[in-house]
């Protein structure tokens, strides 16, 4: 999709009314004073930034609109309010070409670099190298409504932390969307750091809590395990297909996406292969019930999907009608899919795997996600330290006397811990 800017010429595609349209400098109207149509819409072209509207509709609203081409096609997108967005940023965002020049240039912008114009080239840099549509999208959305129109005519050089933990903290009594946008802000800084607006290391984001980390992750207790197995095991008849994809988030802690779309072709030696997943190309490790489970589909089932819809060239697309089934007769009716996936990392967290293992074994891009199960950790930290301590103390003792104090355990006691123990990590290491 091509953006329009300053010395473009306009698409074949425009009409011959859209050429013809009068244009004028947006920044020096009051766009609050403008009529509004009897019925429909009106727009105002601006006349500095090529493809930038101002469109006004007889129901009260006004809102910025940017018309861009690509594929021989014309479409027009809605960039925000204009009272939230101030004519200055809704034309950079609008002007500022996916061709940026990246990294290498470093006259890029000027030293007075504002937010907004500092935003629109990290945004377009992003799209470029490194962020599926999707994202872009949530962090352009999260840019639009609520960093430009706070921060959007700062100087980038001129940002505080001060100012930033104000903003925040504003944002986050207002909207859900104040982590995306702390997220969108601190990478922006980072770029703006690359580009020499800001000294390396001066982030003023850094440290700020951009996910809340609460006690995320617990176990499901085994009495609830053994009743969802159970419930799962009662539905497989009706609901086959779905009962296998929940066994195999429950064994390997992939998300829902990544076990709905996967490809026989991406199944291999006890792991799959994935190109593409949120975090981008990982491999998800099968232990052998998750291998025997897809032996037994590639036994009834041929096609591209190992879990296709109703069309055979698409993958099932859900499983929650049979979901709400098997854990309304488990007893869990507040129990979520993605629940499974924190259990899994639950099962490797408090067994004494280390957070990066498990980050590895979830897909995880960063160990800021991993951290929210750190908690977890605790307590197989204080098994660790005590069996330590034991293993000193008995070095220390004498060997022909026992402590009175300290109870040891049977030795089929202990073969039973282990195997126990055994059980949770290979739940994990083999997932």
């Amino acid at each position: 999709m091509t953006r329009f800017f300053p010395g473009a010429q306009a698409p074949e595609t425009w009409s011959a009314s859209m050429r013809r349209t009068k244009k004028i400098d947006l920044v020096g109207v009051d766009i609050a004073s403008l009529p509004l149509p009897s019925t429909g819409e009106k727009l105002i072209y601006d006349s500095e930034a090529l493809g930038l509207a101002l469109r006004l509709r007889a129901s009260g609203s006004r809102t910025w609109i940017v018309f861009e081409s690509g594929k021989g096609k014309t479409r027009r997108r809605t960039l925000g309010d204009v009272f939230s967005l101030p004519v200055q940023s809704a034309r950079v965002f609008c002007t500022v070409p996916l061709s940026t020049p990246q990294k290498d240039n470093p006259d890029l912008y000027f030293e007075t670099a504002s937010v907004a114009e500092v935003m629109a080239g990290y945004l377009a840099f992003g799209e470029n190298r490194r962020w599926k549509p999707s994202t872009g999208r949530v962090m352009e959305g999260a840019a639009r409504l609520h960093i430009l129109p706070s921060l959007g005519a700062r100087q980038v050089r001129a940002i505080t932390r001060s100012e930033v933990m104000k903003w925040h903290q504003e944002l986050t009594r207002t909207t859900s969307a104040a982590r995306m946008a702390l997220s969108t802000l601190s990478g922006m800084m980072l770029y703006a750091e690359d580009h020499g607006l800001r000294k390396g290391g001066s982030n003023p984001c850094r440290g700020l809590r951009k996910k809340t980390r609460g006690e995320r992750g617990g176990h499901l207790t085994p009495a609830t395990m053994r009743r969802l197995w159970k419930a799962i095991e009662g539905h497989a008849e009706l609901y086959p297909d779905p009962c296998d994809v929940i066994r195999l988030l429950l064994l390997t802690g992939a998300r829902k996406s990544e076990i709905l779309t996967l490809e026989w072709d991406r199944v291999e030696d006890g792991r799959a292969v994935l190109e593409d997943s949120k975090s981008g190309p990982r491999t998800v490790w099968l232990c052998a019930p998750a291998v025997a489970i897809l032996d037994r589909r590639r036994s009834l089932c041929g096609g591209r999907f190992v879990f296709p819809g109703m069309n055979d060239d698409a993958p099932r697309s859900s499983v929650d009608f049979a979901w709400k089934k098997i854990r309304k007769a488990a007893g869990v009716a507040t129990l979520r899919l993605h629940d499974l996936r924190h259990h899994f990392a639950a099962v490797g967290v408090s067994n004494g795997l280390d957070l990066k293992v498990v980050g590895a074994l979830l897909g995880h891009h960063d160990i800021d996600s991993t951290l929210v199960y750190a908690h977890m950790q605790t307590s197989a930290i204080k098994r660790s330290a005590n069996r330590v301590s034991g293993l000193i103390d008995d070095a220390l003792s004498d060997p022909g006397a026992r402590s009175p104090t300290r109870h040891r355990p049977s030795r089929a006691r202990s073969q039973q811990c282990v195997r126990s123990l055994g059980v949770s990590i290979t739940e994990v290491g083999n997932g």
